[in-house]
């Protein structure tokens, strides 16, 4: 028992590790770099010489790219370049706008490391290089400046101003971001933020902990709670077979009769308490499941606010900080609201079928076949509804990643439409077999008739059903073929006794014989427990050349005909050899032909 805890201990630190792990990978696996909005994957659009490259947009004759803080990715300004309509025909002497703003990030990435070293801030100062505005920095690293950027005429005119003023706007945007650099690169700052790091990791190790330690408790409770639901689902069994056995054997006197009555409307009550107290279990189980579902994306979700949080606090982490906020967090939003969506609809559908259990005019019978088909059909729905669901979510996941679903489901329904030609009879097999199960035509353990087919129902599905015939033979029959179906054992069954006696024999005794054998074989306890009512002599239904047809009714619990039309037929064949009554035969009549 120990080891088999701590496998089990073993194996929940492992899946704990596993999620950490995913959450970490959804978090930074996206390379994307982010923008003021939620960044998206390149498109088929990308890969078109003709469009422009992610990332860049057009307006009138100029192509716009976005310079970015190597820190954070922060936009800091905006460069233009004339537009080029073929990017695999670039014009000789014009650089396409995205590599001059990637070299831009570039040589602000380089000044990273001087900034670093140098014991004062950077200045960051125009000047003119070959008759062109530009933009450099300088530091007490070195004697020689270095070009950042270079002012075109295109920035000008696409920001409306000057070359100088446009110059002069930059110089202050890009000197208070080498401030900044210079602050976040401190190795005080630094210190400070990994510290501030350890805590939040050491925070989200302790609240894991707690949270295994609550997993552990709803995860014993819930194992607890089944066995007892499957033990209330024993007793309520049981219940009904004594209340079903009760109501058919009661005493002939009145006072056993109210006896009888008081104890059937005991146990009646008993087993309607029963099936409370399970309809209680089973809404203390689902809110525990639910507490275990919570659990699960609170431990997601604690994670990931949490590396979020240090990824947007370290400097080296810091250029995909506005990434892990963008689309994972979409992402996770989609499959959380997913998810939900299945406990709500899984949840309603158990309290939608739950009042048909509880129905207190249908027989005990009647109910035990209600439990199993609402079973069988429930969990119908809630598989279609996941599936439904997850799909939804499959969609909204592409769509967020700019993949066409249009494309995707017209392909998905073409496709189906193949499947659905060639497997007709299949689909056929499935819709007939929900129709049967919603109608309950018939259920495993009915004795039924479908065609020249008979048996008892072994087996059945949405696609087949199985018989047992007398011989032993299992016979699959598929739902598309089940048209007629004599179901012989639904509830009650009968045994037509039917006999045809002499004409010789007196009818009023014949009918007194039958009525004394069924009132005696109702009496006996052995039998009375089969016969919900005494057996029904109906009288002579025919006159024929073989005598006099007698029927008898006799009512039987399902799947007893069998065994008490054979007791009543040899009661019946000893009663009439102890009084003398004959069986019919056809009536012979000579003519004598013969000439005088």
């Amino acid at each position: 028992m120990s080891r088999f805890l701590s496998y089990r201990w073993f194996q929940t630190v492992i899946r704990c590790f596993l999620i950490c792990v995913f959450t970490l990978s959804l978090c930074i696996g996206w390379t994307v770099p982010a923008q003021s909005q939620i960044p998206s994957l390149p498109t088929a659009a990308s890969n078109n010489p003709m469009q422009p490259p992610e990332g860049v947009s057009r307006v009138g004759e100029f192509e716009i790219a976005k310079v970015k803080s190597p820190l954070d990715n922060k936009i800091l300004f905006e460069v233009a370049s004339p537009t080029i309509w073929n990017r695999e025909n670039v014009p000789e002497g014009q650089l396409p706008v995205e590599t001059r703003a990637q070299e831009i990030t570039d040589r602000l990435w380089r000044v990273i490391g001087r900034t670093i070293k140098a014991k004062e801030t950077p200045i960051v100062s125009t000047a003119m290089l070959n008759n062109r505005l530009i933009i450099q920095i300088s530091d007490d690293q070195s004697s020689r400046s270095v070009r950042l950027v270079t002012v075109t005429e295109p920035d000008a005119d696409y920001n409306g101003k000057t070359l100088e003023e446009l110059a002069q706007e930059w110089q202050k945007i890009i000197q208070e971001e080498i401030v900044r650099m210079k602050q976040l690169l401190s190795p005080e700052v630094l210190r400070e933020r990994l510290w501030q790091a350890t805590q939040i990791l050491l925070g989200l190790l302790i609240a894991s902990a707690v949270i295994w330690l609550f997993w552990r408790i709803l995860s014993r409770r819930i194992i607890s709670l089944e066995a007892r639901y499957q033990k209330e689902l024993e007793l309520a069994a049981a219940a009904a077979e004594k209340a079903q056995k009760s109501q058919d054997i009661a005493d002939e006197n009145m006072e056993g009769e109210e006896a009888e009555a008081r104890e059937i409307a005991h146990l009646r009550s008993k087993f309607l308490a029963n099936m409370q107290q399970q309809f209680t279990v089973t809404k203390r189980l689902e809110f525990d499941k639910f507490l275990k579902w919570l659990l699960f994306w609170t431990f997601i979700l604690m994670w990931y606010i949490g590396i979020s949080f240090i990824f947007s606090q370290i400097p080296i982490l810091m250029q995909w900080s506005l990434n892990i906020w963008a689309t994972p967090l979409v992402l996770l939003l989609i499959w959380f609201a997913v998810s939900l969506a299945i406990r709500i609809c899984r949840s309603s559908i158990d309290r939608f079928i739950h009042p048909w259990k509880l129905n207190q005019e249908i027989s005990w019978v009647e109910a035990q076949r209600i439990a199993l088909r609402t079973k069988t059909v429930s969990g119908a729905l809630k598989g279609l509804i996941t599936f439904v669901l997850i799909i939804l979510g499959i969609i909204w996941t592409l769509s967020l990643f700019n993949v066409p679903t249009s494309s995707i489901l017209a392909g998905g329904a073409i496709i189906g439409l193949a499947i659905s030609f060639g497997s007709q009879s299949l689909i056929k097999d499935l819709v007939n077999g929900c129709l049967i199960l919603m109608e309950d035509q018939f259920a495993v353990g009915d004795v039924v008739q479908i065609g020249d087919k008979s048996g008892l129902v072994e087996n059945l599905n949405l696609r087949v059903t199985q018989l047992r015939n007398a011989e032993g033979q299992l016979i699959t029959i598929p739902n598309s073929n089940i048209t007629d179906v004599s179901n012989l054992t639904r509830l009650w069954s009968r045994v037509d006794f039917a006999i045809v006696v002499a004409y010789e024999n007196d009818p009023e005794k014949v009918l007194e014989i039958l009525r004394e054998v069924g009132k005696k074989l109702y009496s006996e306890p052995e039998w009375r427990v089969r016969l919900p009512e005494p057996p029904d002599v109906l009288g002579i239904d025919d006159l024929s050349y073989k005598g006099m047809l007698v029927r008898v009714w006799i009512k039987t619990a399902p799947m007893e005909q069998w065994s008490v039309g054979r007791e009543f037929r040899l009661r019946v064949r000893q009663a009439f050899a102890a009084n003398n009554i004959e069986i019919g035969k056809p009536q012979r009549i000579s003519y004598n032909t013969t000439l005088n």
